[in-house]
């Protein structure tokens, strides 16, 4: 049972920030349909971003990826990655998105429970990696 539910959590993990990173990949080419899904004060958030907030933002989900590749491959590595995604989500959060880049009205009451929501999936993936190091699980 406990291999079948670490099966299940890494490739959730995987598809979890998979789905982070074509995110990203749709906004970093201007896909015209996840354009027109988003507000226009989420645009505008993005388009006023730095530079260094989009590279936070790609470094976050390919790190995510490769996080969960690492705990699928059973290496304790991957709560340490985990633990950065979490930290670099918070920068972001914190250090534009909520403070300077007027991201509580583009983000509204569901996106801001939605980051909420991401971070705690990213912290409860590095929980189960520290488990499963701490089971012998990973090496």
């Amino acid at each position: 049972m406990r291999n079948t539910v670490f099966w299940i959590v890494g490739i959730v993990a995987l598809l979890w920030n998979g789905f982070g990173l074509y995110n990203f990949y749709l906004t970093m080419v201007r896909d015209p349909v996840a354009m027109a899904q988003a507000s226009p004060e989420m645009i505008a958030l993005i388009d006023a971003a730095p530079e260094w907030r989009m590279i936070l933002w790609g470094a976050c989900v390919f790190l995510g990826v490769l996080a969960a590749i690492a705990l699928l491959l059973r290496r304790a590595i991957a709560e340490r990655i985990f633990w950065a995604t979490v930290v670099g989500i918070l920068i972001g959060l914190i250090g534009w998105d909520l403070t300077m880049g007027n991201g509580i009205k583009a983000y509204g009451p569901g996106g801001l429970a939605f980051q909420g929501f991401i971070v705690a999936a990213q912290a409860g993936f590095a929980l189960y990696a520290r488990w499963a190091a701490r089971q012998g699980m990973l090496r």
